[in-house]
């Protein structure tokens, strides 16, 4: 809690265990996994690799953009004491995460290490299924504060929605997401992945999209940009927004009307305007997508929610043209462009929002996006909270 409100952290992340493949992979699938250091004057770092090839693209690989930032080892346990020395595990996250105000948060991830369009279909729903047994254990540890976004291996389908389903059974998974890139050619709105939107909506799941820049694979930039500075301006809004449009347009909330989706880490204040220009070109072109029954802003209103971080005042134009009702607060923490330990001091410090405003977005909305039942919830914090039930 901070200054009286409470806080719901909807997109943070943590630097992961060195041992996390390898402990939580099923036994076949350990020795697929690796590190390895190309570069001697980064030694703090050994990216992941599977089959023996890097996850990274080689723009921001092996750490370069840390290097470019001075962003040093010195500087990461500084900032994050034990956290970097001890590891994130979920009470030492849930404790650095009350220093900032926050109450609980939703850690999405891992960034590449299943993305890669090298891997095949099995190796993937292996390493969401152990991504799932580490979540189940960050999230027991934190008694419930830090919870995991499960991710879907989106590569097979069937395998998906095999995954979806075990890791809500058994795991205790809660939420799920994908990166919004192309796989295989698809755009997140192909009828392809429909069982993924079915099962989700029959769950009462939320269901996020979230980029990380620098994927060995199809992203907005990769064969473009060279510099950090080009490819991460862009990549998170512009695959934000393909996102948001393939799904709306191919009719995937016509289909799954009950379907909650969140597009994390994009920004926000792009999106009036480009829902604006969607209804438009569906007003002009409407014949191309003949099912739809609703425009384009209406169908986010109704299923969809935006992400702001601290400093982003282009907010109050979310608010002004669509509402307050489904914006949701993230902190990006630990990554080093995260205003950690001063996020929630810094949005609450914006004047272009009321404080009704950013009461709704620092918890309500959150609360909304996700509907975790009471025993997913933290239990000081149950009492004081209505968890939507419709």
């Amino acid at each position: 809690m901070k200054d009286g409100y409470k806080v719901f952290d909807a997109d943070a992340h943590v630097v992961y265990p060195a041992d996390l493949w390898s402990r939580f992979l099923d036994k076949k699938y350990v020795d697929r996994v690796g590190t390895k250091q190309p570069f001697n004057d980064f030694d703090h770092y050994n990216p992941t690799t599977v089959d023996g090839r890097h996850t990274h693209h080689p723009t921001m690989l092996y750490g370069q953009f840390q290097k470019l930032m001075e962003w040093t080892a010195d500087d990461i346990v500084a900032k994050y004491g034990e956290l970097m020395t001890k590891g994130f595990t979920g009470e030492r996250v849930a404790k650095a995460l009350t220093v900032d105000g926050v109450d609980m948060a939703v850690i999405y991830g891992p960034e590449f290490d299943m993305w890669s369009d090298f891997l095949d279909p099995e190796m993937q729903a292996a390493m969401a299924r152990a991504y799932n047994r580490w979540g189940q254990e960050m999230r027991e540890s934190s008694n419930n504060r830090v919870h995991i976004s499960s991710p879907v291996p989106i590569f097979d389908v069937s395998r998906a929605v095999e995954e979806i389903t075990y890791a809500y059974e058994h795991l205790g998974a809660r939420s799920f997401w994908t990166r919004p890139n192309t796989y295989r050619g698809r755009n997140l709105g192909d009828s392809y992945y429909d069982p993924i939107w079915e099962v989700l909506q029959d769950l009462d799941c939320a269901f996020g999209t979230h980029e990380f820049m620098g994927l060995k694979g199809v992203s907005y930039g990769h064969d473009r940009y060279t510099s950090f500075t080009e490819w991460h301006t862009a990549v998170h809004q512009m695959e934000g927004m393909g996102a948001c449009l393939s799904m709306i347009v191919h009719g995937v909330f016509e289909r799954f009307p009950r379907l909650r989706v969140a597009y994390m880490e994009s920004g926000c204040g792009w999106l009036p305007s480009w829902l604006h220009r969607i209804d438009e070109h569906l007003e002009l072109a409407g014949p191309e997508f003949p099912d739809l029954t609703m425009n384009a802003t209406e169908y986010f209103q109704r299923n969809c929610w935006i992400s702001s971080e601290c400093e982003d005042k282009f907010v109050s134009d979310v608010v002004r043209w669509l509402g307050n009702d489904h914006i949701v607060y993230e902190s990006d923490f630990p990554h080093p462009d995260s205003k950690y330990p001063h996020t929630v001091e810094h949005f609450l410090g914006m004047d272009v929002i009321n404080a009704e405003d950013k009461r709704k977005i620092l918890w309500d909305n959150a609360i909304d996006l996700y509907r975790f039942s009471p025993e997913f919830m933290p239990p000081e914090l149950l009492e004081q909270t209505a968890v939507p039930t419709v």
